[in-house]
C-alpha cells in the first residue's frame, strides 16, 4: 500500500496516506498534506463501501446510501441528491439513469442510457432530454448514430471501418461525405470530402 510520497525540496515536504480503520485495514481512510494536515478523509460501513469523504473541515463533501442492489444515492456539501441507476449487462453494472434532485442551487435534471446485449451504449439522453440513438458493431465501433432521433432535427451520421485496422473507411453525415486512405501500415494516405448535394 501507497504509504507516502516525499517531494523534491530541502525540506522533502511529505504527503501521508492513512489506513486507520481496524476492521479494513488496506482501505485508505486519509490523506495528510505537505503541512502536516489532514487533507481528505474517507469512511466505510460494515461492508467496506464508501459511504462518506470529504476535504479538510468538512468542505466538498460527498456521501453515498446504497438505496439497494441497483441504486446509489449521493448528496454533496451543497445538499443536492443525485440518484444512479443501473442495470447488469453480461456481469457488468451499467447506469442506467441518473436523476439530478432540484435543490436550492440547481434544477432538477435527468440523463439515462441504454445497451445492447454486448453492453455497448444504444441510446443516450442528455440532460436536456436530447435522444441519441447508435448502431455498433461487434467490437463496440460506432457504425450509426442519429442526433435528435424522433424529431424533425434528426440527423443520422454512419461510419465505415477498415476491414484490417480499428480506423474508419468513410463518415457519411447530411452535408458530407469523407473518404480515408491507409498505407499497409495503417498510416493515413488521403481524406476526401465531398459534400452531399441537397435534393
Amino acid at each position: 500500500m501507497l504509504q507516502s510520497i516525499t517531494f523534491p525540496g530541502s525540506d522533502n515536504p511529505q504527503r501521508v496516506f492513512l489506513y486507520e480503520d481496524s476492521r479494513f485495514p488496506n482501505a485508505l481512510t486519509g490523506v495528510t498534506d505537505e503541512s502536516g494536515n489532514v487533507f481528505s478523509t474517507f469512511v466505510y460501513d460494515e461492508q467496506g463501501r464508501a459511504i462518506r469523504t470529504e476535504h479538510n473541515g468538512g468542505a466538498d463533501s460527498v456521501e453515498v446510501d446504497y438505496v439497494d442492489a441497483n441504486t446509489r444515492r449521493l448528496t454533496n456539501a451543497l445538499g443536492k441528491q443525485t440518484t444512479y441507476h443501473y442495470t447488469e449487462v453480461n456481469g457488468v453494472k451499467l447506469i442506467t439513469e441518473i436523476e439530478g434532485e432540484a435543490s436550492a442551487n440547481c434544477a432538477a435534471a435527468n440523463k439515462a442510457y441504454t445497451y445492447d446485449d454486448n453492453g455497448f451504449i444504444a441510446s443516450e439522453t442528455d440532460w436536456e432530454g436530447n435522444l441519441t440513438t447508435y448502431t455498433r458493431d461487434n467490437l463496440g465501433r460506432e457504425l450509426s448514430r442519429t442526433e435528435a432521433a424522433g424529431t424533425p432535427e434528426a440527423r443520422t451520421i454512419l461510419t465505415e471501418w477498415h476491414s484490417e485496422f480499428n480506423l474508419p473507411v468513410k463518415i457519411t453525415t447530411p452535408e458530407s461525405i469523407t473518404e480515408y486512405s491507409y498505407d499497409s501500415s495503417g498510416r493515413l494516405m488521403g481524406r476526401k470530402v465531398t459534400p452531399v448535394v441537397s435534393p
